[in-house]
């Protein structure tokens, strides 16, 4: 747990050391409050002080009694020496802690004279700093900050080269961010969504382990098995499975369940029925335990503590998780209904409209989209590449068949902005889910103001 806690706040320490050399936050300015700190980033009270400690002997910032923690009014900002690409990137995030430096360190070995400068941003502020005088050159996003964005001059169409270079990619990944033949967005990695298990908690407690067929019943088997009082305190203090409120995880049991979001249909009963298995696991058995936000971090960790037995996750996840895990994950199909459906997230390279270094940021996106640096970066972190010929060099085909990958397609994964296409959608089914997910309101009652959201679209 100390060690997990030192990497925190240094990553942090990082984040606000490059803010403050980027010019972000200027000699004199005043940092966000610890309070605010510590929820944009979902760290404790504890790493927060940390980090500003250690800046603070750095000579980065001083502190101002009742006022906070200032940038240095007498710090001198290093003259820039090389050309520099600013990158700005969403913050916690695992593709720039563990991803980006492999492209990065390629990209400024083939091109010695430019110097890549990376600035990330909490989620919930990410769009203030273009609004605060930073002008990246590239943002790192999500892609539902892409979905998010109603201004469709807020980025450039991307080079033709980089067009030819993305050729390999996934059909699918393509077509989600391309506008009337136009690219204004490539990812650079994706993950469907996916179930992993720890092997050694099933052998432990001689559970037969998931199988590529295995279908409801032998999950909700297993999971009973494997929800367990483990220290005899009469509290269980582990669980068959680790379920999360996030709105591209749970959607998953509605795809799987037939729940068609494209047609204008009756489908009250398929999404009651995903539902109420949902609440059947929470609260009727028992057997899985929930995790709704960064506020509740250890819940949400339960997994890699082995604290449940199964999770649905993203390759982005596990990838983090990998830093504290004392197993190796295994992944299986998913066995919620009789159709192979899930959602998929993705990694987005995007040059923004006030960009000053076009040519570069170009050359930066082709350099990511590579296959020596894609496969680069699959074998160091787990990543999943967005390159079909990359995923099959590395990776098996029973891997990439749990992960709902079939002869190189993803056709039957799909991005949230394709299940809703209006984000005011989202934002409203997941506001009304809050009693929901505390068991106070019954999965016949929100399945009902569900369908009626969906059926907005053809009004």
């Amino acid at each position: 747990m100390r060690r997990e806690n030192e990497l925190r706040y240094t990553e942090l320490a990082n984040i606000l050391r490059e803010q403050i050399y980027s010019g972000y936050i200027k000699p004199g300015d005043y940092l966000l409050s610890e309070n605010r700190l510590s929820e944009y980033y979902g760290m404790s009270r504890t790493s927060v002080r940390a980090t500003l400690d250690k800046l603070m002997q750095e000579g980065l910032i001083v502190k101002q009694p009742s006022r906070g923690s200032m940038v240095s009014p007498d710090l001198v900002i290093p003259g820039e020496q090389h050309k520099t690409l600013h990158i700005v990137c969403t913050s916690p995030s695992e593709f720039m802690n563990a991803c980006l430096p492999i492209v990065i360190e390629t990209f400024e070995r083939e091109n010695p004279h430019v110097q890549v400068k990376v600035v990330g941003y909490p989620a919930g502020s990410f769009w203030d700093c273009m609004n605060g005088g930073m002008e990246p050159d590239l943002l790192l996003i999500t892609d539902r900050q892409y979905a998010d964005i109603e201004n469709d001059t807020a980025f450039s169409e991307l080079h033709g080269s980089v067009s030819k270079s993305a050729s390999g990619i996934y059909p699918k990944l393509l077509s989600a961010f391309q506008e009337n033949g136009r690219f204004k967005a490539i990812p650079v990695t994706f993950s469907t969504i996916f179930m992993a298990y720890n092997p050694g908690l099933f052998d432990k407690y001689n559970v037969p382990k998931p199988t590529a067929d295995w279908v409801r019943e032998d999950l909700l088997r297993a999971a009973q098995k494997l929800t367990l009082d483990t220290n005899g305190d009469g509290i269980t203090d582990q669980y068959g499975l680790s379920l999360s409120s996030t709105f591209s995880r749970w959607l998953v049991f509605a795809l799987q369940n037939d729940v068609r979001f494209f047609t204008k249909s009756e489908q009250v009963e398929p999404l009651q029925n995903s539902l109420d298995f949902i609440h059947d696991l929470l609260f009727r058995y028992k057997i899985a335990t929930l995790f709704q936000s960064r506020r509740f971090l250890i819940n949400g960790d339960a997994f890699p503590r082995q604290r449940a037995a199964m999770v649905l996750t993203t390759s982005m996840e596990l990838a983090g998780w990998r830093k504290q895990m004392p197993f190796e994950p295994q992944v299986t199909a998913m066995p919620f209904g009789p159709s192979e459906a899930t959602t998929v997230v993705a990694n987005l390279l995007a040059i923004p409209a006030t960009c000053r270094n076009s040519e570069l940021a170009n050359l930066f996106i082709q350099t990511s989209i590579r296959e020596d640096v894609q496969k680069s970066m699959v074998e160091q972190t787990h990543f999943i590449s967005v390159l079909k010929q990359v995923n099959r060099q590395v990776w098996s085909d029973d891997y990439l068949h749990s992960l709902n990958i079939h002869n190189d397609d993803i056709e039957n994964s799909y991005f949230l902005h394709e299940l809703f296409p209006n984000p005011m959608d989202i934002l409203d089914l997941e506001q009304g889910m809050e009693w929901f997910w505390a068991g106070l309101e019954s999965a016949s009652s929100f399945a009902g103001q569900m369908h009626d959201i969906i059926a907005r679209r053809w009004v």
